[in-house]
């Protein structure tokens, strides 16, 4: 069961993430219910399953899939 949980919560923010609104990092967390540790332990996961980089961007408030490499 919490494997599904961390899935959905993953899912979540893959899509905040593309709309960017995903809003800081306290945010996020009371959004996805967890602490803020588990936010950064889940883009963590995401930066290294992904060949996209993801930033935070404080001019939209969001975090990103930066284009740069």
């Amino acid at each position: 069961m919490a494997g599904l949980k961390y899935y959905e919560r993953t899912k979540l923010l893959i899509e905040l993430i593309e709309k960017k609104k995903t809003g800081s990092p306290s945010k996020l967390a009371k959004r996805l219910q967890v602490n803020k540790r588990t936010v950064y332990r889940i883009l963590d996961d995401l930066r290294l399953s992904s060949s996209v980089e993801i930033v935070y961007c404080k001019d939209s408030e969001s975090y990103i899939f930066s284009k740069n490499n």
